[in-house]
């Protein structure tokens, strides 16, 4: 029988945005559906755009108090032998209509050109709805 030893691999998960649960923030507004969106990063200065661009736009939600959605809780991922990592956060989706219709914008090409800019390639993003059940 041979064994095999693995490599220690660290992983450290930073949260990096609250979104809207942040206190106050959700108000009266009733959760109809969340996504899911995780974005493989192969480089730390494209991370670091990615978080930068996520920041400058839950600063435009938070000031819309009326918006459709919000993004919620973006944590970070990285492993220590590797460069880059895993920026994963959520939508919460507000109103049923506009759901519907913006549920994949994220495959629209201003978002896939965004995605050019931060470092990352339409097949390193997924995303994934669940719907809220009565």
């Amino acid at each position: 029988m041979t064994s095999t030893t693995l490599p220690d691999k660290r992983v450290t998960r930073e949260l990096v945005l609250l979104g809207e649960s942040t206190p106050g923030r959700r108000g009266n507004r009733t959760v109809i559906a969340e996504s899911r969106v995780e974005i493989a990063i192969s480089s730390n200065e494209a991370l670091d755009r990615c978080i930068s661009a996520l920041r400058a736009s839950d600063e435009r939600l938070a000031a819309q108090p009326d918006s459709k959605y919000e993004w919620t809780l973006t944590w970070v991922q990285r492993e220590d032998s590797k460069l880059g990592g895993t920026v994963a956060f959520g939508v919460a989706w507000y109103d049923e209509e506009f759901f519907q219709e913006k549920k994949h914008t994220y495959m629209k090409p201003d978002h896939l050109a965004m995605y050019t800019r931060i470092g990352a390639d339409e097949g390193d993003v997924s995303v994934t709805h669940w719907r809220k059940v009565d």
